[in-house]
């Protein structure tokens, strides 16, 4: 009897508390929204303790609750919303109720941007200057360490973060734009509160670990400051290109921390780690478990590999990816990864991002092997069994292998610069070739520099192939100063002389580059002034824009070609010969028979076309003709 009363008692005093159903909210995702897309629905992810045990009530003119859905974790609740292009901006209220308690969380919603500067695209008339935030400029020490956050600066940790920052980049723009770039693209700027792995030497300073995607990182600066960012560069006439992943996360993102669902993130120790061949994607013959590996495997062990096919996470990448557009106006996005994920995924992300925004870009990293691996992954790819990528623009990998290939070897039947003319005579399985982005580096690449065995002479062929071909060209920070760098990680991104205080030499001014110059002993102020020319030159040149390019084979490693519309002819010819050789022009008459003087964009000098044309060892010649 005495047992039967205590637990009795236990019943009417503590069952209370246990049944009552407490919640908290402690994020909502994304904080705000507009109205006026074309795609009515937004998901909201809520977060916090046992919200999804609650039940969601709106009552406001144009916006409509569609549906709410609750997960395996109870700490997360997806809330779909029909925002009608009836509704009105402003603020409303969301009540989320359980039994015993009732929450009102307010929600804004803002009217869409229309300015002119925003979301401008990218095209062949833009050349692309890249960035890696952390090791371009560090224009605010005051954040180089950030209370609560992993890691701070280490200048002596050749993997450690250094305190480049969005200030840094601000209070160089102006360099950036006299070097002739008409667009930036910044490696990610997400918050990346990763700890650097000692074990391995490895750091995440370079943002593709992300732990929020709603934030920039903190020792980068603010969302503020990245929307000032962008509008100043906007305003002195430059793009910005956002870097976005959505093949993986940090393993100290916060949902990977606390997962809604065991199927947010494919399981490694089911799959492994990806075998990173992304040509099993569009090989016939491909084993599934081949492919499998591919796509779901993760791509290192710190990051792991998004599921894109849970619906809600899908939704979730898209508006991550809309609410960035919307809110900071940049003018494209270069994906990384972009084979990896799913590709129906991929398709529905770039066909969603081009409706809402239909003068946007976007590039997908397309790392292949191949002109046809390439070419597979752009929109309309003609020869695909009814799949279409919808994505405009794509990485031109093996026109940077061709180019550095071609310029390290000797002339042969299918080598030197005839690497260049076969790797370009494939385009034609390219739904665009002048939307592949083009490059003879990057962030991924060991420096051209090094790459051409320190050769100056090589290295200003490949600037001005790199600047007169079809595409759309990218100089990676460093590369008008001659940088150097192997290919494992701290060598090819090095910082930029003169943005921290401590550097001797400030490359971001002309007496810098000579001082840097001398030094080396290479002729750095003259390559700046090939970069920065033949860059100012072509951005008010349609005939390199968009005129067609036709190119002749090359003879004894001299290539030739044209670019040519209906106003203006250039003629590019670029000696990849250890010895001067002398031209005989009359093989081009085709194009030469209406000209007599070619001039030199480089030097200005002017040449009769009609006699046999000298050209030097190793060396270019541009001529507009007339």
């Amino acid at each position: 009897m005495k047992r039967l009363l205590i637990l009795f008692i236990t019943f009417c005093f503590v069952s209370p508390v246990m049944l009552a159903q407490s919640f908290e909210i402690e994020r909502i995702e994304p904080e705000f929204w507009w109205t006026g897309f074309a795609k009515t629905e937004l998901q909201l992810l809520v977060y916090g303790e046992d919200i999804g045990k609650t039940r969601v009530h709106i009552d406001q003119p144009g916006v409509y609750l569609r549906q709410s859905i609750a997960v395996e974790n109870p700490n997360y609740l997806f809330v779909y919303l029909d925002v009608t292009e009836n509704a009105s901006s402003g603020d409303f209220t969301i009540t989320f109720r359980s039994d015993s308690k009732t929450l009102q969380q307010t929600y804004t919603l803002h009217e869409r941007e229309g300015s002119e500067n925003r979301h401008q695209g990218f095209d062949s008339s833009d050349v692309i200057y890249l960035v890696m935030p952390d090791r371009f400029a560090n224009g605010d020490p005051s954040n180089d360490e950030i209370p609560g956050m992993i890691e701070g600066v280490d200048m002596d940790e050749p993997y450690a973060r250094k305190g480049g920052d969005i200030k840094g980049i601000l209070d160089n723009l102006g360099y950036i734009r006299d070097l002739g770039m008409t667009a930036v693209w910044l490696n990610p700027i997400f918050e990346n509160d990763m700890p650097y792995n000692y074990d391995i030497g490895a750091g995440f300073y370079h943002g593709y670990a992300a732990t929020d995607m709603y934030r920039v990182d903190r020792r980068f600066g603010t969302n503020e400051e990245f929307v000032e960012l962008v509008q100043t560069s906007q305003d002195m006439g430059m793009k910005v290109i956002m870097d976005m992943i959505h093949n993986h996360v940090g393993t100290h993102h916060w949902f990977i921390k606390d997962m809604p669902a065991s199927d947010w993130v494919h399981d490694q120790s089911v799959v492994g780690n990806t075998n990173y061949r992304t040509d099993t994607l569009m090989d016939p013959y491909a084993s599934e478990a081949d492919l499998r590996s591919t796509v779901k495997g993760w791509f290192v062990d710190e990051m792991p590999d998004l599921n894109q096919k849970n619906p809600l996470l899908a939704d979730y990448l898209i508006q991550n990816t809309i609410w960035w557009i919307e809110y900071s106006g940049i003018d494209g996005i270069r994906m990384d990864t972009h084979p990896y994920p799913y590709k129906e995924y991929m398709a529905e992300w770039s066909r969603r991002i081009l409706e809402e925004y239909p003068d946007f870009n976007i590039v997908g990293e397309v790392w292949m092997q191949n002109v046809a691996t390439t070419a597979w992954w752009q929109y309309d790819f003609p020869t695909q069994s009814g799949y279409n990528s919808y994505l405009p623009s794509v990485t031109d990998f093996p026109l940077y292998r061709s180019i550095v290939s071609g310029l390290n070897e000797g002339a042969g039947w299918d080598t030197g610069l005839a690497r260049i003319y076969y790797t370009l005579g494939q385009d034609f399985l390219y739904t665009d070739p002048f939307l592949n982005v083009i490059f003879v580096d990057n962030h991924d690449l060991t420096r051209f520099m090094t790459s051409v065995g320190e050769d100056s002479a090589k290295f200003k062929l490949g600037i001005v192939l790199l600047l007169t071909t079809r595409g759309i060209p990218q100089i990676y920070y460093g590369t008008e100063i001659m940088k150097m760098g192997g290919a494992n990680d701290p060598d090819k991104r090095r910082l930029f002389p003169g943005g921290w205080e401590h550097h001797e030499i400030n490359a971001f001014t002309e007496e810098g580059r000579k001082q840097l110059g001398e030094k080396r002993n290479l002729p750095i102020p003259e390559v700046y002034e090939l970069v920065r020319k033949l860059s100012e030159w072509r951005k008010g040149k349609d005939v390199i824009h968009t005129g067609k390019l036709t190119h002749f084979i090359p003879e004894n490693n001299v290539y030739v070609f044209f670019r040519h519309n209906e106003g203006e002819t250039v003629m590019v010819i670029l000696n990849g010969d250890d010895e001067s050789k002398e031209l005989n022009t009359a093989r081009f008459s085709e194009f030469l028979y209406k000209y007599r003087i070619g001039r030199d964009v480089i030097t200005g000098t002017e040449t009769d076309i009609r006699q046999n044309v000298q050209i030097l060892p190793r060396s270019a010649l541009i001529f507009e003709l007339r």
